[in-house]
């Protein structure tokens, strides 16, 4: 994409998490300038720029700069070769002050389309809130840090009012990592869906410890909550408290009953491989699958983002393969617990044990069922086979080595 921007003579300007975090190799890419952080400001500020005399010119050779915006806070960019990184801009606060998505400008017509050849239904993507207040050290916050704001309920009603008046979407997914932290925002956000006479059907995150707090699920029932998926991550206590998680395997299962309860679906969003996981930490997660049967499930291996503290810890051990343009959910980029195909095919065992007993014909259950027990034998094979060759490897963390606090600001 930057290429062809930029064999058009556009300016190119890219933001976002990867973007904010690995300015210089997009810069690197040809892109012109990287929006560090929140980026709706700093655009303005350069897009003015870029229309001033000082700012890009466009000729028929392409595009060429005529100045350095080093006025400009919350940019990068290359200047004589070096990365330039200007003063850092400050957090957008008030949320509601944002103009909404311009929808307008996407062809709903295609992308519907899309959508349910794809998925059988039309889903469509709504943000209420940036960043976390939590402290998971795998997980990256380049851009919004450990703030947290949220648009006011009124705020995303009027945006879904309009998408339901003009799109009709089958479902909203909201992509907040956490919906609804603010106490009372769920609430309020239902009674004025209720007030609207909007009813919807959504998908949202949260976390298991969230979703006990009183009336957060009722809240959810009545404002069109179809299913919560759960940062679960892991069936083991040490494993949770390793990752500075903050919540309990107990959490995990209260939460699913009363989700279910409430006629809500769950999804556990489940993560192996962290630094000291045992078999027996595996097992526990399994188990938990098991149990509390939730209604989908979602499995990748512990990732080392760039800028956090599991990255830093495990720094020493990666190899070449660092970044998702070379990798997948599966592989193990560092001197983890156990190797890539052992990921794989505990994968393999994972989704076989979980389709054996969801609802659905009878034919595929069995051929899960049946095949289950082979499964099994090939993960205890590449186990084994895994702690021999680990004995040539540099050693791992341990979860005591890997549950050291993280400084917090």
């Amino acid at each position: 994409m930057i290429a062809a921007a930029r064999a058009a003579g556009c300016a190119v300007i890219v933001c976002g998490a990867d973007a904010t975090d690995n300015a210089h190799a997009y810069l690197a890419a040809g892109a012109h300038y990287v929006l560090l952080g929140e980026g709706e400001a700093t655009l303005i500020e350069l897009l003015d720029w870029l229309e001033s005399s000082s700012g890009f010119r466009r000729q028929d050779s392409g595009v060429r700069s005529a100045a350095a915006p080093l006025h400009i806070a919350g940019l990068a960019f290359l200047q004589d070769g070096q990365l330039v990184q200007t003063g850092r801009r400050p957090d957008l606060k008030d949320l509601d002050a944002l103009p909404l998505p311009a929808w307008d400008l996407i062809d709903m017509a295609h992308y519907r389309a899309l959508w349910r050849e794809r998925h059988g239904y039309f889903a469509l993507n709504v943000a209420t809130t940036r960043g976390c207040p939590y402290h998971c050290n795998w997980c990256a916050k380049p851009i919004w840090g450990q703030r947290y704001n949220v648009r006011s309920p009124a705020n995303v009603v009027a945006e879904l009012k309009m998408l339901y008046t003009h799109y009709a979407p089958d479902e909203i997914s909201f992509v907040d990592d956490i919906l609804g932290i603010k106490p009372g925002w769920l609430r309020s956000f239902a009674d004025l869906l209720a007030a609207e006479g909007l009813r919807i059907s959504f998908k949202c995150l949260n976390r298991a410890d969230l979703l006990l707090r009183p009336g957060i699920v009722e809240a959810l029932r009545d404002a069109g909550c179809r299913i919560v998926w759960i940062g679960a991550e892991s069936g083991s206590q040490a494993v949770l408290d390793a990752m500075e998680k903050g919540t309990t395997v107990e959490q995990i299962y209260t939460a699913t009953q009363r989700l279910h309860q409430a006629g809500i679906a769950v999804g556990f969003f489940l993560q192996f491989g962290y630094p000291g996981e045992t078999r027996s930490d595996i097992e526990h997660t399994l188990q938990m699958v098991r149990d509390c049967k939730p209604d989908d499930i979602g499995m990748s291996v512990s990732y080392p983002l760039p800028g956090t503290p599991f990255h830093e810890r495990v720094r020493d051990q990666l190899g070449v393969t660092r970044n998702w343009q070379d990798s997948d959910d599966l592989a193990m980029l560092y001197c983890g617990p156990f190797s890539t195909a052992f990921y794989r095919q505990l994968h393999t065992v994972l989704h076989k044990e979980f389709r054996s007993s969801r609802p659905g014909r009878w034919q595929r259950q069995l051929y899960h069922r049946l095949t289950l027990p082979l499964a099994r034998r090939r993960l205890n094979a590449l186990a084994r086979s895994d702690s021999v060759n680990q004995l040539s490897l540099s050693p791992a963390l341990t979860l005591e080595e890997a549950a050291r606090p993280t400084p917090q600001e």
